[in-house]
């Protein structure tokens, strides 16, 4: 993770792990901010649009060496494809199963499980 991947003010908390509905947890960290504040990749990579039903708008960044991220709940997208660190890919917002705005943030490194991206957080936000 080479930059936060929020370009504006944020609050989080460590809720990795943390429950949620129907018995699943928490596979990563929800960065409180404004509606429509700009989400950008925190590495080098290809962007593509990775919506669902839980996570509403989201996208899933592939960093190449099967390392990808995840940001979902977003109120719109910006640019997919090529992208470098700090390119603007979306923008904060309350879609698919949640009401606050927020950005969830998920990393999963060699193509494997999410890891908790915490502390990889607080070095860069």
């Amino acid at each position: 993770i080479q930059t936060c991947p929020l370009a504006g003010s944020n609050s989080f908390v460590d809720s990795f792990g943390w429950p949620r509905s129907g018995g699943r947890s928490h596979q990563g960290i929800d960065l409180i901010a404004a509606p429509g504040t700009p989400v950008v990749a925190v590495a080098p990579g290809n962007a593509r649009e990775a919506s669902s039903v839980l996570g509403g708008l989201g996208i899933v960044v592939e960093h190449g060496g099967g390392d990808w991220t995840f940001y979902a709940h977003l109120s719109s997208f910006a640019t997919m494809g090529q992208v470098s660190a700090g390119t603007v890919i979306g923008h904060v917002g309350a879609t698919g199963n949640t009401g606050v705005n927020h950005l969830h943030f998920e990393y999963h490194p060699n193509g494997g499980a999410a890891v908790n991206p915490y502390s990889a957080l607080l070095a860069v936000c």
